[in-house]
């Protein structure tokens, strides 16, 4: 498995930029934005989020009559410290921490959160998860550290997940019950949602992203739609969901937006693909100008620089994967 390193400049230039990154996103970072949902069927939900210039990450804490559930915890410190803040006004514990699945922005502050629990608090996530985390294999870890120098754990730091779930596996926390589902290879290399039963709300990480340029490079396009899809298809009564980048809303509308653009963005390369399953730089060009009309709305991060171009070049290896498997069946 490759390595995402995200070089797109000259590396003496890259390794300047993201010295300087470090340095700017430390004095610029805002205060996280907290929300809260309401009560539902005897629970809070809590929405905390990062505020731009840099990227709006969404995390959570459930607040049960016992103590808190958190889902994900960021990627940066200083944002977890902020968040820290504004939990301890309800004067409750931490009982558990849920990871959705292996991105950095997704476990950034587990050091603090952990050590404002005391230490001793179960960390659930699926063993692919673990395992991502515990490798590092595709480098997320070591560009975050490089970027973002203090304002990111020592990649030493980061706790690894104490509690493996399985897919289906019944939770019962805080007198809460939660079900983890484990979808493998769409966004990441594995997303774990947690769903609640008894409030028909379902904390969905990333399979969702609203108006914000998803991360397609990984290459599981087609298994992040059939992931949808299943998703719509199972859980039919499905009241809303809690994604790690746009704000909580119904799970159709997201989900329906989430399947166009990738389905949109799959055609486009596909396109490009026909003649000599090459896409040179004036057909990237081409495709980004044409979601750029589609989607004249979406943000991207400013942590990752060249996106599309990423992810057209992880689109364009999976098609032709997909091209390859279809010529040997038939053959």
């Amino acid at each position: 498995m490759r390595k995402l390193r995200f070089n797109f400049f000259p590396i003496k230039t890259m390794l300047l930029v993201m010295s300087l990154l470090g340095t700017i996103i430390l004095s610029l970072s805002q205060p996280i934005v907290a929300q809260t949902e309401g009560d539902r069927e005897n629970i809070t939900i809590h929405n905390y989020y990062t505020s731009p210039p840099f990227e709006e990450i969404y995390y959570y804490a459930i607040e049960t009559e016992e103590g808190l559930i958190l889902i994900d915890t960021g990627r940066l410190l200083s944002q977890a410290r902020y968040a820290l803040e504004e939990l301890q006004q309800f004067d409750k514990p931490i009982l558990a921490i849920l990871i959705t699945h292996p991105h950095t922005d997704h476990f950034g502050g587990l050091p603090l959160f952990i050590e404002a629990a005391g230490g001793d608090v179960p960390i659930y996530a699926s063993q692919i998860t673990y395992d991502s985390i515990e490798s590092d294999e595709r480098g997320y870890i070591e560009n975050r550290a490089r970027q973002l120098g203090l304002d990111f754990p020592d990649p030493e730091d980061i706790p690894l997940p104490n509690s493996i779930v399985e897919d289906g596996q019944k939770l019962t926390i805080g007198g809460v019950d939660i079900i983890a589902y484990d979808f493998p290879t769409n966004e990441s290399d594995t997303t774990t949602t947690y769903y609640l039963p008894e409030q028909q709300v379902m904390f969905i990480g990333d399979l969702v992203n609203g108006e914000k340029t998803p991360g397609l490079f990984e290459g599981n396009t087609n298994n992040w739609i059939d992931t949808l899809r299943e998703i719509q298809e199972s859980f039919p009564d499905l009241e809303r969901v809690y994604p790690g980048h746009t704000s909580p809303d119904n799970p159709d509308e997201l989900i329906e937006a989430q399947i166009d653009y990738i389905e949109t963005f799959r055609n486009l390369v596909s396109e490009a693909l026909e003649n000599d399953q090459v896409v040179d730089d004036e057909e990237k060009h081409d495709i980004a100008d044409e979601i750029e009309r589609l989607y004249p709305d979406y943000e991207t991060s400013f942590l990752l620089p060249g996106l599309i171009d990423i992810n057209i070049d992880g689109v364009a290896e999976e098609l032709r994967s997909e091209n390859n498997q279809q010529t040997f069946i038939t053959n």
